[in-house]
């Protein structure tokens, strides 16, 4: 990062994204910053994502519902996404480092990343969903 002059509001930035648990939208930086800098701007938010993002600080995460969102650049994150409810759990471990290595032996590819992101129904949301459904059959036998 030492091409990228250190500002109050670089730094807020990225002290934001550390102690962010989540991947976050540059809209809800822009939100939470915007009372300790008024005069920011959410394309500078965008701005410094971008410049974080190109020299490697960041990663841009998109979980496929048109929001792109940002996080430490630390390795690399997979999550389980309900469709219902958009929970995110983000997992432990990478249950793809092992298929990585044996298609990079099998291959010879050199492989530089990879993401996974698996969607379903989380546990509240099958409740839900079973609790409509009987809802359904009851309201047909009627």
């Amino acid at each position: 990062m030492a091409e990228l002059k250190n500002t109050k509001q670089r730094g807020a930035i990225l002290r934001f994204l550390e102690n962010s648990l989540d991947p976050v939208s540059a809209e809800d930086i822009f939100v939470l910053l915007k009372p300790s800098f008024p005069q920011l701007a959410l394309s500078t938010v965008y701005r410094n994502l971008e410049r974080f993002t190109s020299s490697g600080v960041l990663q841009k995460i998109n979980f496929e519902d048109g929001v792109i969102r940002y996080t430490l650049a630390k390795g690399h994150d997979h999550y389980l996404i309900c469709t219902g409810c958009s929970k995110k759990i983000k997992l432990d471990d990478c249950p793809l480092s092992p298929l990585e290595l044996q298609l990079a032996k099998a291959t010879g590819f050199e492989i530089e990343r990879h993401s996974l992101t698996i969607y379903g129904k989380c546990p509240d949301c099958q409740k839900k969903r079973g609790t409509r459904a009987v809802v359904k059959k009851v309201e047909r036998t009627q």
